[in-house]
């Protein structure tokens, strides 16, 4: 048999421009942007992706004093603020309506229905509170929603909603929000009272509802009515650094590029503003703030402080076995310095008295 060697050779291709330039790989220079790889990671880039089905909804809460001054702000930022656009429910208090504004004249855009409860006749107020709760349908529609209670005394205004939304846990069988408003001057007594009976109802009819409270208590104390509940705050931390970074962005920025770019004030005015709280968003960071019901409002960051040194000390005299770096941090986190530095039972008796004088100070006087 006879072989014959051949070699084989790679056909050449020639481009032809009826080829897609995504194809060519020759759009550099061009007009044609390139598909970034890849995605962005992180928790909130995934609860965005995902913005109507998250396990707990997302909520926005707002003391607004009057909604009607503030409807053009509110559908400014649902239109051009995706975060906002995406919220679940929007919970507002003291919205100041009454039955004379239609849902119609209040909804912020298509998407969300109004559900409100106005001030009654027999409330004894003449203006102010009354919640207000708009719900994304995109996240539960209008037919998914019932009313469980709304009351509107002069000790407490409350709205509990139950929502059984497209996306919703195993674990639950729906959401039970309770948006909550306790005036100032209001019996403190009575508005725990009447709100404790609405939400053990709550509890005991729905035991496998995600039960969400939400609202503004003012100084009352939720310890005595729901010690099993904590509350979430999201706070902006504002220092020199970060004041610094914020007025060198702006110093930075090119504020003509939005006076060349319309000559509408409103367009202009917009624009500006967005672009400002995307700086302040990028540049001031921003922490969740865990409060129980049962921490102490003269507990500051100063207590904390301390109380994490004394903490800490603990744990090295475990390892180390020396006690006077630990009565030293203890003495100090109790207000007595020269307690803890004379040591002993007598400092530890200076401290506990400096503690007391300091406590009475910021204690309120029914609490003694």
């Amino acid at each position: 048999m006879l072989y014959k060697h051949t070699t084989h050779l790679k056909p050449s291709l020639t481009s032809d421009p009826r080829w897609l330039m995504e194809i060519l790989r020759e759009n550099k220079g061009c007009d044609v942007r390139k598909r970034p790889r890849g995605k962005r990671a992180g928790i909130r880039n995934r609860l965005r992706a995902r913005a109507h089905r998250a396990p707990i909804p997302s909520i926005l809460l707002a003391n607004v004093q009057s909604l009607h001054n503030k409807f053009d702000d509110l559908r400014a930022r649902i239109k051009f603020q995706r975060d906002i656009r995406d919220y679940n429910l929007l919970c507002f208090t003291e919205s100041w309506l009454n039955a004379a504004v239609p849902n119609h004249a209040i909804q912020l855009a298509e998407f969300f229905s109004v559900h409100r409860m106005d001030r009654m006749a027999d409330s004894g107020k003449s203006r102010g509170s009354e919640v207000c709760v708009m719900v994304n349908n995109s996240w539960c529609n209008n037919a998914n929603v019932a009313i469980l209670a709304h009351s509107c005394s002069t000790n407490l205004e409350l709205l509990a909603l139950k929502f059984r939304p497209f996306y919703l846990p195993r674990e639950f069988t729906s959401v039970i929000i309770n948006t909550v408003y306790i005036p100032p001057q209001a019996n403190m007594d009575t508005a725990l009272c009447e709100f404790h009976e609405a939400l053990t109802k709550f509890q005991a009819q729905h035991r496998d509802a995600a039960l969400i409270v939400v609202g503004d208590f003012n100084s009352t104390n939720l310890k005595r009515a729901v010690p099993n509940l904590y509350q979430h705050r999201e706070v902006s931390r504002w220092t020199d650094q970060t004041v610094a970074a914020l007025q060198d962005a702006l110093d930075d920025a090119d504020w003509d590029m939005f006076r060349h770019s319309t000559d509408d004030v409103s367009e202009f005015t917009e624009a500006v503003v967005r672009f400002i709280g995307k700086l302040v968003d990028d540049t001031i960071p921003r922490t969740t703030i865990k409060k129980f019901p049962n921490q102490k409002p003269w507990v500051d960051k100063t207590i904390c402080e301390a109380l994490n040194s004394c903490t800490a000390a603990y744990n090295m005299r475990i390892i180390s076995g020396n006690m006077d770096e630990y009565k030293s941090a203890a003495y100090s986190a109790q207000g007595g310095e020269a307690g803890g530095e004379a040591g002993g039972e007598a400092g530890g008796e200076a401290g506990e008295a400096a503690l007391r004088e300091e406590t009475r100070d910021k204690v309120p006087a029914e609490w003694l």
